[in-house]
């Protein structure tokens, strides 16, 4: 069952940027961490144990950025401190990270506490009662927050091999109304991807990587109108340095990866993944598109 909403307005992207500020601190498929333990070493003069805390490498993290008029869920992989397992990592490191992309935020705000328990495919993921602490959610909004927690729990819990179908948030331990717009603690599946998520978004590089000089390879993922996408690679000058159009998804409002390549000298560039518009922008929000800026070296 997912989580029943109540009537609420909505909020801009900028809007919420400005409400909410800064979210905290801090680094296709999704379904891809290694979960750790804390290393000890004792020095030869002292009883004293040190732990050594873990990172987990390459956690899903899902974002929400403003798209065609509504909200959709983005995602990073970032490298998180390992603050209780998979799940309980990956949604703390949701409320309490920037994302990478300046263009996404969250509504949550960085939870004190967050753990996670899972029994066989459904995970209960409780928070504490700050991780609400924002104001000026709406009702779309609120519904688009809740499903970006359980995309990251359970892509979290995937890619450590424990495949999960449904998530109950709690907070402090029991039901909560979300914002006065959600009401939390049932347990709650992923929504279909073309309800939630950005129809074009650039996978890799990530915002702000390095990557060598010469053929780049750039990934995407995402549905357009005749499995049509287009794609630009922009130089720091603002100069279109190299561009194309390439196939992706299925076409008829499947999601799917996009691949194409171009080739960099070093510098600075930012590359843009757009989806086809077949009106030219004269019905409808025109197309999705996402972007990402990265250096050449």
């Amino acid at each position: 069952m997912t989580a029943t909403t109540r009537s609420g307005r909505h909020l801009g992207l900028l809007g919420l940027a400005v409400a909410l500020g800064v979210a905290g601190c801090g680094g296709g498929s999704d379904d891809l961490s290694t979960d750790g333990t804390p290393s000890a070493t004792t020095s030869p003069t002292a009883t004293a144990t040190v732990s050594t805390p873990t990172t987990l490498k390459g956690v899903p993290v899902y974002w929400v950025a403003e798209s065609r008029g509504s909200f959709a869920l983005y995602r990073e992989l970032r490298d998180v401190p390992d603050t209780g397992g998979p799940v309980a990592s990956a949604v703390a490191a949701m409320t309490r990270m920037r994302p990478l992309d300046p263009d996404y935020t969250t509504p949550w705000r960085p939870a004190s506490r967050v753990t996670a328990a899972q029994s066989g495919e459904a995970i209960t993921v409780d928070l504490s009662a700050d991780a609400l602490s924002s104001t000026q959610v709406g009702s779309e909004l609120a519904e688009r927050a809740v499903q970006q927690l359980v995309y990251t729990a359970t892509a979290a819990a995937a890619k450590a091999g424990t495949p999960a179908t449904t998530v109950t948030i709690t907070v402090d331990g029991g039901p909560r109304d979300a914002w006065g717009a959600v009401r939390l603690g049932e347990p709650t599946r992923r929504a279909a991807l073309s309800a939630v998520q950005a129809q074009a978004w650039v996978t890799s590089p990530q915002e702000g990587q390095v990557v060598p000089a010469g053929t780049v390879t750039f990934t995407g993922f995402g549905t357009s109108p005749e499995a049509t996408f287009g794609w630009k690679v922009v130089s720091s000058t603002g100069a279109t340095v190299a561009h194309g159009s390439v196939m992706g998804g299925t076409g008829d409002g499947g999601y799917g990866e996009v691949t194409f390549r171009a080739t960099l000298a070093a510098g600075a560039y930012t590359v843009e993944l757009s989806t086809d518009d077949p009106s030219g922008g004269a019905e409808g929000n025109g197309p999705a598109t996402d972007d990402k800026s990265f250096a050449v070296r």
